[in-house]
């Protein structure tokens, strides 16, 4: 063989060895490794939007990486379990660390990652304790080519409550991720930097509704107080005047999932002027940095949650700002503390502004909750059914989180009332409620009223929230009124931390627990039906409030202290469906006088 054939024999072996190389070794030691698709990651706000200019490549910004779980069919099993009195999993809710060991990404998983990251150029912030997420920080060009995608910037005008043009940096096109890690990679947080929650809040007409805005104001309060809340409705605490046994949540903590900050002299002052008397604890975790400029949301939560529950330790986790990065941090950082046994959101975006990926993310922190038996509550909506309020096209659409089966959505009622006396109810136009394109219905979520399908489906309960007649905030001194479903949610999760109060232990399975007294033979006991309005917001016929179940005002509003009694006793007996409800009681439509106060 002559020296050149040799010489081309060497080349051509050499040749081979590198092409085996390639397909064959291990992705992360191959520098061309192979890549794949992280499908619904494209903002469905871009095609609404204005393409202004490519985004600057040296803008530096962050991205939350959300990590698929072990076992997940297993953890719903687990779930179902522990609401089934039958079953020896029955009411055995996880630690943190029995989570952990069992459902969150095993550590080879994060180092897989963390490993891919900083190969390209990305700087690695945090890893949160349960493994489930992942900060990190880069510029656009990096994550341009770390994710194989174009950054650009974008200006939107959208309609609704805050109104107004904004611009925002985002991808145009999904993601892609290296091969090795498409099972263990779930979803990317943070490309498009527009992605944020919404205050589910609205002022009473002429007052525009923003942490900005400046207020149409009184010097003394008007509109629904505590006390009018509690005897309306039942609740037992000393704010009803006729309420038997008073609870306020003592010895128990409830978390708030909020944004920006509150000035403490507006929530002092509130409860200083109804009397109420805080025996509970207030503590502030900020997430991502503390923001200087006080919120109405965030203050009215406090507000009307302390003054329903005044024994409670209230656990406020406040985001800088609602972005989506920060607000999935505030949720997986409630459960990974695991303190707090009920969670109160006033923030939400429809579903499909907020996008898939995001919603599995959450859904996975959803999960841990439930597991540990933490029941959240959150605000329907502000916008009726149509929830995408600013697409170019009106469709009917639902709010999330309150759309996630493992978060009870708390929708909305216009109330009329005489000295705490309910006179009538029907459901607020405004209010949210519809079929979620995202989440498939549970086993549990049947009853009279719910129509056929097998989609996710709400609100789930509801209470007042019209701002025609509005509730009071003290707001930077000044007295406000106000309506929203950002209102009601956190009035019905002050009144399960003192049914938690009352059992002297948890409350799990939230949703399951709620459809079995909306199931039970003393349902007209517990809950006030709601059977007239409608959920059109103004812009279409929406959905109409009915008997029973029904999508503006779920199974209706509360009657606190059959409500309350019911719980403690499904607790505490492992019956899976008792009713204990006070003598006398008699809701709905108007009520005739009782030792109850009903």
């Amino acid at each position: 063989m002559t020296a050149r054939k040799k010489w081309g024999l060497t080349i051509t072996i050499a040749g081979l060895a590198a092409l085996l190389c390639f397909f064959f070794a291990p992705d992360h030691l191959n520098p061309f490794s192979r890549s794949v698709t992280l499908k619904g990651h494209t903002p469905s706000v871009v095609n609404e939007a204005e393409l202004v200019s490519h985004a600057n490549p040296g803008d530096v910004q962050t991205v939350v990486i959300g990590l698929a779980l072990k076992n997940e069919a297993d953890l719903e099993k687990l779930i179902d379990e522990q609401d089934d009195p039958n079953s020896p999993n029955y009411q055995k809710y996880l630690t943190t660390d029995e989570f952990k060991a069992t459902y969150s990404p095993d550590q080879a998983d994060v180092d897989a990652v963390t490993t891919w990251a900083t190969g390209a150029g990305l700087t690695v912030v945090d890893v949160s304790d349960n493994r489930t997420l992942i900060e990190i920080e880069g510029t656009t060009e990096q994550f341009e080519k770390a994710f194989q995608v174009k950054l650009n910037r974008y200006r939107l005008q959208r309609a609704g409550a805050t109104g107004g043009a904004t611009e925002f940096t985002s991808n145009n096109s999904d993601p892609r991720i290296p091969a090795h890690l498409k099972s263990v990679i779930q979803s990317v947080i943070g490309l498009n930097t527009g992605a944020q929650f919404e205050s589910h809040m609205r002022l009473a007409p002429r007052q525009p509704v923003s942490h900005l805005s400046t207020l149409q104001s009184h010097a003394t309060p008007y509109g629904l107080g505590p006390q009018d809340v509690a005897n309306v409705y039942n609740f037992p605490n000393a704010n009803n005047r006729n309420a038997a046994k008073k609870y306020s949540g003592a010895g128990r903590k409830v978390a708030i999932a909020t944004a920006y900050t509150y000035n403490q002299s507006d929530v002092d002052g509130y409860w200083k002027q109804y009397g109420i008397t805080r025996t509970g604890t207030i503590r502030n975790i900020y997430i991502k940095g503390q923001a200087t400029q006080a919120d109405t949301e965030t203050t009215l939560d406090l507000q009307q949650l302390g003054a329903a529950a005044p024994g409670a330790d209230i656990l406020m986790y406040i985001a800088k700002d609602p972005a989506f990065t920060k607000f999935t941090k505030v949720f997986n950082q409630i459960v990974v503390d695991n303190e707090a046994d009920v969670v109160s959101v006033s923030w939400g975006l429809c579903e499909v502004w907020t996008g898939s990926r995001q919603m599995k993310t959450e859904h996975n922190i959803f999960l841990q909750a439930a597991s540990q038996g933490i029941v959240i509550f959150a605000a329907a909506g502000d916008d009726g059914a149509y929830d995408c309020r600013g697409m170019k096209q009106v469709q009917l659409a639902v709010d999330y989180p309150s759309s996630d089966p493992y978060v009870t959505a708390v929708g909305g009622t216009e109330l009329f009332h005489r000295n705490g006396r309910r006179t009538s109810e029907k459901a607020w136009t405004g209010t949210g409620g519809g079929k979620s394109s995202e989440y498939k219905r549970k086993t549990w979520q049947v009853g009279s009223g719910i129509p056929a399908g097998d989609e996710r489906v709400t609100s789930d309960v509801s209470m007042a929230a019209d701002p025609n007649t509005p509730y009071s905030i003290l707001f930077e001194g000044q007295w406000i009124a106000s309506g929203g479903t950002s209102i009601s949610a956190p009035n019905w999760a002050a009144l399960w931390i003192m049914s938690t109060e009352a059992a002297g232990k948890r409350i799990g399975s939230g949703n399951a627990r709620i459809y079995r007294m909306g199931n039970s033979a003393d349902y007209s006991k517990l809950f006030y039906d709601v059977t007239q309005g409608d959920n059109g917001d103004g812009r279409g016929p929406g959905y109409s409030a009915g008997t029973g179940w029904d999508h503006p005002t779920g199974w209706g509003a509360p009657n606190g202290v059959n409500i309350l009694n019911w719980l403690v006793t499904d607790v505490t007996t492992r019956k899976a469906a008792p009713a204990v409800v006070q003598p006398g009681a008699n809701p709905g439509g108007t009520v005739s006088p009782s030792p109850d106060g009903q």
